[in-house]
């Protein structure tokens, strides 16, 4: 395809989700989420390794990649240190062009990939940002010998290192507060056998599913020993009854079954809210 074909509409096609745009925020700026069901958007934005654009009238602005989550990355964009190019550079432009009038969408990617080669998970949103910059050639890319660069070739992963340790620590301190304090809709039991324990399957059961999201939301499965939260993907045509099946990040699930219980040990499961599931430690 030539370039004049490609615009916003291709990502959306190929699996982006529009979930926020940017406006000012005094002298800074800020992403807001839009549109409905901002719980799932949220969700989206806790997801790592998640590619995203930035996207004014259908053209595509800048293609980025994040190894953190988009809601980390995005910090650097609205209050960029004074050393970090790429975030200075990103935050001129969109500053710029909200001063304009324009309106900047933002589009993510986070697939949950069933991609492996041998025994390894491919990443998916990192094979797909070169392949993405070449072909749009976003103007708000960096450039190098006139061409555009990923984000990942200029990041400033010494600077950022330590506001990411930082960010980590906080998020991991509000989340197990929040686990241990709040209510649970409902509650569940996992009785592992075989496929449970080898392959890290989840059914949560039909009552728990009634409070959980819909077919193809994502969902946030946090565990009770403080090890890092997957997101995954509800789905509701697995199971005759249409209770949820929690698809995606499987084998993550597997090895945290497999560091604390034995096959066919019971596991005990909160639905915290429509996209939050808790396991707890024995």
């Amino acid at each position: 395809m030539s370039n004049q074909k490609l615009n916003g509409e291709i990502l959306l096609n190929i699996g982006f989700v529009d979930i926020a745009t940017w406006g000012a925020d005094g002298d800074f700026i800020a992403y807001q989420l839009d549109g409905g069901d901002s719980d799932a958007k949220q969700v989206v934005l806790d997801e790592p390794n998640a590619l995203y654009a930035f996207v004014c009238g259908g053209d595509v602005l800048y293609v980025g990649k994040t190894a953190r989550s988009i809601g980390k990355r995005f910090v650097g964009y609205c209050r960029p240190g004074k050393t970090q190019q790429t975030n200075l550079r990103c935050h001129r432009n969109i500053k710029a062009a909200l001063a304009e009038g324009a309106e900047i969408r933002i589009l993510v990617f986070t697939p949950i990939s069933h991609l492996r080669y041998a025994d390894f998970e491919i990443n998916l949103a990192a094979g797909l940002e070169d392949s993405l910059i070449k072909a749009f050639n976003p103007p708000w890319n960096g450039r190098e010998r006139g061409q555009p660069i990923t984000e990942e070739a200029e990041r400033e992963e010494a600077e950022e290192a330590d506001t990411e340790r930082l960010d980590a620590l906080h998020a991991a301190g509000i989340q197990q507060k929040a686990m241990a304090t709040t209510p649970a809709l409902a509650t569940f039991i996992v009785t592992l056998g075989p496929t449970y324990y080898e392959k890290g399957l989840l059914n949560p059961g039909v009552e728990a599913s009634h409070y959980l999201g819909k077919d193809g939301d994502p969902i946030r499965i946090f565990f009770g020993d403080g090890s890092e939260p997957v997101i995954s993907t509800i789905n509701r045509t697995a199971n005759p009854t249409g209770a949820v099946r929690i698809v995606g990040k499987n084998p993550q699930i597997a090895q945290w079954f497999q560091r604390h219980f034995k096959q066919g040990d019971t596991v005990q499961g909160r639905a915290i809210n429509a996209h939050t599931i808790l396991l707890l430690a024995p």
